[in-house]
């Protein structure tokens, strides 16, 4: 059997944007004490940024719950948590920029 070692590398471009009203020191705060540590919004924006290109959510993002996609909440279920101080504005997904592809022998 053939074995190959690939590396994909791609571009994904956002527009995020949060309300910096909402995401005051108090909030900011008990996201540190739950999650991670992010001190600025600029880090925030870099995970939710990555948890899309990763895992493609359209919907639920752990610690912030439901946010908005292009400016509206892509479903409300029951329950769920909505943050509306979150906008995911998605400007260019998963361009293929290069693959490398090299025969592993071992």
């Amino acid at each position: 059997m053939k074995k190959f070692r690939v590396i994909v590398t791609r571009t994904d471009e956002y527009v995020i944007e949060i309300d910096e009203t909402q995401y005051d020191e108090k909030k900011m705060q008990e996201f540190r004490d739950q999650f991670y540590g992010f001190t600025d919004l600029e880090e925030h924006a870099k995970h939710i940024a990555q948890l899309r290109a990763r895992f493609h959510s359209e919907s639920f993002f752990e610690g912030y719950g439901v946010i908005k996609m292009n400016g509206e909440f892509p479903f409300h279920r029951e329950g769920a948590l909505l943050e509306p101080a979150i906008n995911l504005i998605p400007i260019d997904e998963g361009n293929v920029e290069d693959i490398y592809c090299v025969e592993v022998k071992e």
